[in-house]
């Protein structure tokens, strides 16, 4: 649950932050060289960034809603040089880490698009990358946001006076809507124009998974920031770190005990 937030928040660090002419992030004149996920012992000496946490509180808010908070750490390190340089190199990621973050206080977060393979932060690749009517063998949601946004004017015309027209939907509500909508399509094996058989069985493989393709973190807030660990113990390497919290709404529609089938255990 936790692994695509990582993927996430490094794909928003990576992307916001300044760069060298290679692309990789930079920090005065030393680039970050190594991204982990995951705490461990050994890590580059020179400059790296670590992406850990692996807890989320769970609480019932409604009969079917819970909410995660999670909590993730970002961990800077730094070494190899002296100590007044480290802890500056430490002390400056950490100030630009949190300047990006701050700006997030809500975060999209996509898994592996099943159609493409690839990994983006935003689902208004789907409807870039397939949703153009241009792209007349790789249109596959056109016609499902045409079919979303008209469902959302006759909604708001429901409520409102034939001379106020219905506000444009926002490209990545409108793309995350008709993905949804073609992905229950295969769930219900319905017919999907363009869908390669490929994508649908990627799309029957995280339904079987239990994967959620679309999910959207709020209140995303960055708690505590220590600039610099000021340890006087860890030879030439200084540290830094960054708590983010972020809460998550998730539905839960089944309940049992009649959603266990009587042949549900099978030892054979």
């Amino acid at each position: 649950m936790l692994d695509r937030i990582y993927d996430t928040i490094r794909g928003i660090l990576y992307y916001e932050m300044p760069q060298d002419n290679n692309g990789k992030v930079i920090i005065y004149d030393r680039p970050i060289t190594a991204w982990y996920v995951g705490e461990r012992d050994i890590k580059n000496t020179n400059l790296s960034v670590t992406l850990k946490g692996g807890k989320s509180n769970i609480k019932d808010i409604a009969l079917g809603m819970q909410e995660f908070t999670h909590n993730i750490s970002v961990e800077v390190n730094a070494g190899a040089d002296n100590i007044d340089l480290s802890e500056r190199l430490v002390q400056e990621t950490v100030r630009l880490m949190i300047t990006v973050l701050r700006r997030h206080r809500r975060m999209w977060i996509v898994d592996i698009c099943p159609i493409c393979q690839k990994f983006t932060l935003s689902p208004e690749h789907f409807l870039i990358a397939h949703g153009n009517p241009a792209n007349a063998g790789d249109d596959i949601l056109s016609g499902y946001a045409i079919a979303v946004q008209a469902d959302y004017d006759s909604l708001w015309q429901e409520t409102h006076p034939a001379s106020i027209t219905a506000p444009t939907l926002p490209n990545s509500s409108l793309a995350t809507e008709s993905f949804l909508r073609m992905y229950e399509d295969v769930r219900n094996s319905e017919a999907v124009a363009n869908l390669s058989s490929t994508a649908r069985k990627n799309i029957l493989r995280m339904q079987k998974d239990f994967v959620e393709p679309i999910r959207i973190l709020y209140d995303v807030t960055c708690n505590d920031g220590t600039f610099s660990d000021d340890a006087t113990g860890q030879a030439l390497m200084k540290g830094g770190n960054i708590t983010i919290t972020a809460k998550e709404l998730v539905k839960q529609t089944e309940f049992g005990p009649d959603n266990v089938p009587t042949n549900a255990i099978n030892y054979k």
